[in-house]
């Protein structure tokens, strides 16, 4: 007989998309093919910065974001940053803990081809080819004019960066900005070596290349395909930076149908009100936020207590 006290969980979505929400235990984001099906395991519960949610490992990807030298090595002048607090949380915290609930691993970097420069939109070509002043929400009110003009710099995406010191005395070619390849769109420091362990793991990491600040923009791609072929459902995004490439990432996977969850010290942005913004969104509109070191104790209750 069913247990009275237990409040019935109501469905989210539609047939072929759905969430069920309980009061007690909050979003289930398991995706069993009918409301009615029984629990599927093995299952995480999360904390979130709102509601709780379940999330079946095995529909689960951990998405890692332009983790990259460009914008993380000294070598070209990135000072200790949010960045790298990221890039630390996700080799202490989210990695190990996908790989032990059996989580796919994606990595997603910029890795341009001058056919991608053909069809590039000017907007794009702006981010990286401009300098001017930052403007930050206090500024938000200051009167519309040409007070702080843009300054184009000498170089862009696919231009050559010239020759680079690095940290133990050696040097290197930088190579083309951004593009396949080249020392400055390697992955950086102890995460290439992370990805390359991965690559022999009983679920092998995986890297696609993108071509635009979203990773998902396009209506197919072989990152979607993958993603839609191995059948997964729920999201969780890290990388760099919060509020520009992983943001816009997000947002069309949302849009796509995904569930995503951003974990939030896995992100890193060197503007916080621009990080406070997609953190409010993320939770509000877009998904869940969540955290590695949230899903490192998850896999870890899970593992020592066993499924129920």
């Amino acid at each position: 007989m069913p247990d009275s006290t237990v409040p019935p969980s109501s469905i989210i979505g539609n047939t072929s998309n759905f969430w069920l929400f309980n009061e007690n235990s909050g979003f289930d984001l398991t995706h069993p093919s009918t409301p009615q099906s029984p629990f599927i395991y093995p299952r995480l519960k999360l904390h979130t910065t709102n509601t709780p949610i379940t999330i079946c490992p095995h529909k689960t990807a951990l998405v890692i974001i332009d983790m990259q030298n460009f914008f993380l090595s000294t070598a070209l002048g990135r000072p200790r940053g949010p960045g790298h607090n990221a890039e630390d949380a996700l080799l202490a915290y989210g990695i190990p803990a996908a790989r032990r609930a059996g989580i796919q691993i994606v990595w997603v970097t910029w890795g341009l081809t001058d056919e991608d420069l053909s069809t590039m939109p000017p907007a794009t070509f702006r981010a990286f080819s401009f300098r001017g002043e930052e403007t930050g929400f206090e500024d938000a009110d200051r009167d519309i004019g040409p007070k702080r003009p843009e300054v184009r710099t000498e170089n862009g995406l696919g231009f050559l960066l010239g020759e680079v010191k690095l940290e133990d005395g050696s040097t290197i070619e930088a190579g083309r900005m951004l593009f396949r390849d080249q020392w400055n769109s390697a992955l950086h420091g102890r995460l290439a070596a992370a990805f390359e362990d991965g690559l022999k793991a009983p679920v092998p990491d995986v890297r696609f290349h993108k071509n635009r600040i979203s990773a998902l923009w396009e209506p197919r791609s072989d990152l979607h395909d993958f993603l839609k072929e191995r059948g997964f459902r729920t999201l969780m995004f890290t990388g760099v930076n919060t509020d520009q490439c992983v943001l816009a990432t997000v947002q069309d996977a949302a849009l796509k149908g995904y569930d995503t969850v951003l974990l939030r010290d896995g992100c890193g942005s060197p503007r916080d009100f621009a990080r406070d913004m997609v953190e409010f969104n993320c939770g509000k509109v877009w998904g869940f936020v969540s955290s590695c070191v949230e899903l490192t104790r998850s896999v870890h209750e899970r593992h020592d207590k066993g499924p129920k």
